[in-house]
């Protein structure tokens, strides 16, 4: 493929998403307020634009007219669009979008905390993340996700640090190998959109 096929395409991408928009009731407002504060941005990552968009018309039931006017979800959607271009890792794209709908489905936007999770998201690294599976949600007590093994401590650590697991600081009798840990409210509502 020469440089000019990879620009034609490049251009096609912007075309479509404006196309999708302006045919979809109410997405065009919240895609023109991101084109004018991202367009340099938007060009560069054409793509993923798409991607976004096309996300929201694929669902139909989820964005619906109403939602899609909405000053809230139009603020939520500029901001996610943002961080969602900017995200290099696709498997962490694939969550955003999940995130998203979640902040779109949710009946209280404002208590939703999108951008959070967003956050904690891109910080976390894919051992954290696999590590994350490993959480049983389900447990309320403090427990060790693993036992008897101390090369996850790091991941669980950052785990830790971001809010999702909280740590039994008490004291233990004799030598432990993992940290005990529980889920926060938080992360059992994180944990719920990456699965």
């Amino acid at each position: 493929m020469n440089e000019k096929d990879i620009q034609i395409i490049r251009s096609s991408a912007l075309a479509i998403a404006d196309q999708i928009a302006s045919i979809t009731p109410g997405l065009n407002i919240a895609w023109g307020l991101s084109k004018a504060l991202y367009g340099a941005g938007l060009k560069l990552r054409e793509q993923k634009a798409l991607e976004w968009v096309e996300m929201v018309k694929d669902n139909p039931s989820v964005f619906t007219e109403a939602i899609l006017q909405n000053d809230k979800f139009q603020d939520g959607f500029v901001y996610a669009l943002e961080r969602y271009i900017k995200e290099k890792n696709e498997d962490k794209r694939k969550s955003m979008k999940t995130i998203f709908l979640g902040f779109t489905e949710s009946t209280n936007q404002d208590q939703f905390e999108l951008e959070r999770m967003y956050h904690v998201l891109s910080i976390l690294n894919l051992a954290d993340l696999i590590v994350l599976w490993d959480v049983d949600i389900a447990k309320n007590n403090f427990h060790q996700v693993y036992e008897q093994t101390v090369d996850k401590n790091e991941n669980i650590h950052n785990l830790v640090n971001v809010g999702i697991l909280m740590s039994d600081y008490s004291s233990r009798l004799g030598p432990i190998a993992a940290p005990f840990v529980r889920v926060t409210e938080f992360g059992k509502e994180f944990i719920k959109f990456l699965r």
